[in-house]
């Protein structure tokens, strides 16, 4: 199973935001220090704060910052939210339809369905509080890149 580039930078993000809850980041910084396009980390970042997951605060010095505690944000959940759309394979998909000829005698559909189903529930074990604790240098990490110098 492969994640969205959405999804990846928004777990990025999401990350990012936990691991530095005491400064306010900008999208452009975001998406410098992570080396993605700044478009495609705009629409991440809105839609995050749509969801509820992030919140932005407009003006000089605004930026984004978590809109819950990490503890309550929960990766299956966030990543089902993410992924939705995007089935392992295509019979998998919110209609079932697809273009296999396989469809209508396939044992693999229900496999694949039952592995995509354990990945997500060994990511609802998770919150973005237990990975941010599982991964100490994450903070000392994100605390050195966020004061290089990138543009506000």
């Amino acid at each position: 199973m492969q994640l969205s580039k959405f999804s990846d930078y928004a777990l990025r993000v999401v990350v990012h935001l936990a691991a530095s809850p005491d400064q306010l980041l900008s999208t452009r910084q975001i998406a410098s220090i992570h080396d993605a396009k700044y478009n495609h980390m705009a629409k991440v970042t809105t839609w995050l704060v749509t969801e509820g997951y992030a919140e932005s605060l407009r003006g000089r010095g605004g930026g984004l910052r978590l809109a819950q505690a990490p503890a309550e944000i929960n990766l299956g959940h966030l990543l089902r939210k993410l992924e939705a759309d995007k089935p392992v394979v295509e019979c998998l998909g919110v209609d079932g339809m697809g273009s296999c000829r396989l469809m209508p005698a396939c044992g693999l559909s229900s496999a694949l369905g039952a592995a995509q189903e354990a990945f997500y529930s060994s990511l609802d074990q998770l919150t973005l509080d237990k990975v941010i604790q599982s991964a100490p240098g994450m903070k000392a990490l994100l605390a050195t890149l966020n004061t290089e110098d990138i543009p506000p």
